[in-house]
């Protein structure tokens, strides 16, 4: 079930037994527990009412020796059980080793006045083995997944609808665009975005650029694109900017080569006749880098990426021979191939 009706359900007093949260989105698993706890707690925690146990310290049995234990105070508790790589095909090296039985007994006769929690931060469980199987049918599944980014997009509209302020949508724009469409950064931002125009009576696109600072990623996209167009002052200008900022010239050099890898990649795809979508689902990346990147690949000759690539690739072997020095085989690097 989609987690804006789970919340609904919970706010109104109707909370399951047991709860599986399904993957990484840490943003909406902050939302549920603090749900859960204020409909279910009335917001107060405590030791007796609350019981954390991680998964990869702790053993399972004691989860649920918690789980079927009777509350002196007699009042509901919330038993959130996190990291259970044992529903996983990870082997969980260096964690506790489970006993799934326990579990799997527990969802036959699940305590009363007591919610399990169950946070699997995961992309997805291991469907072969019985235990997840039966909790799937047992609990009441909630996907904390990553969002894809017309999701987010929708949900940060949502969100703003319900401010005593407006927010251009040019800066709506630039607000998603420096948030890279990452729901829990998004968020983030957004608080820190109306605490600093909490006296205006709209939000707008200056305040996003005075606030939000772009993601490396985002200096790495227009390095590239300068690469390619050739323009060599404002590639050094960008880069020597990173520089200022503290960021490592190895590991900018990883970044420009994870995109020009990605770029020969759409570039492949795109002649086999591609589409955005299965190109993000055969590379296993977000949906809005490979928007972005598709775009900015489709202006570039192919022949030219793989050059841009190749290059980088040798002058990583030379940096990290000792061969050449990093930040000045940079520099010359982009001297050289804008030129």
């Amino acid at each position: 079930m989609e987690i804006q009706k789970q919340l609904q359900n919970i706010k109104a007093g109707k909370w399951a037994p047991v709860y599986l949260l399904l993957g990484q989105e840490t943003y909406l698993v902050d939302r549920f527990r603090q749900t859960l706890v204020d409909s279910v707690l009335g917001g107060e925690v405590n030791a007796f009412n609350f019981v954390h146990v991680d998964l990869q310290e702790q053993a399972l049995s004691d989860a649920m020796l918690e789980a079927n234990t009777i509350s002196f105070f007699q009042e509901t508790r919330i038993i959130w059980l996190s990291h259970p790589s044992f529903l996983t095909g990870d082997k969980g090296k260096g964690a506790v080793k489970q006993d799934p039985d326990e579990l799997l007994a527990y969802l036959d006769h699940p305590a009363e006045e007591v919610v399990l929690v169950i946070e699997a931060p995961y992309e997805k469980l291991d469907n072969r083995k019985k235990v997840v199987k039966q909790l799937k049918k047992a609990a009441s599944l909630v996907d904390v997944g990553e969002m894809k980014p017309d999701q987010v997009a929708r949900y940060l509209e949502g969100y703003v609808s319900q401010l005593d302020q407006a927010m251009d949508r040019d800066a709506v724009k630039l607000f998603l665009e420096r948030t890279n469409y990452k729901l829990s950064r998004t968020m983030d931002e957004m608080a820190k975005l109306q605490l600093f125009t909490a006296d205006a009576d709209r939000i707008t696109a200056q305040d996003v650029r005075l606030l939000v600072e772009p993601s490396i990623d985002d200096d790495i996209f227009h390095l590239t694109d300068y690469l390619m167009r050739g323009q060599a002052e404002a590639a050094l200008s960008l880069y020597r900017q990173l520089i200022a900022d503290k960021q490592s010239p190895i590991a900018i050099l990883a970044l420009l080569m994870s995109n020009f890898r990605l770029y020969c990649q759409i570039n492949q795809f795109q002649r086999m006749g591609y589409d955005q979508g299965s190109m993000a689902k055969a590379l296993s990346a977000h949906p809005y880098r490979i928007k972005m990147a598709s775009k900015q690949a489709s202006a570039y000759p192919g022949d030219r990426l793989i050059q841009a690539y190749l290059a980088l690739v040798d002058l990583d072997y030379r940096i990290k021979t000792g061969r050449v020095d990093q930040d000045l085989g940079i520099e010359w690097f982009i001297l050289r191939f804008c030129g």
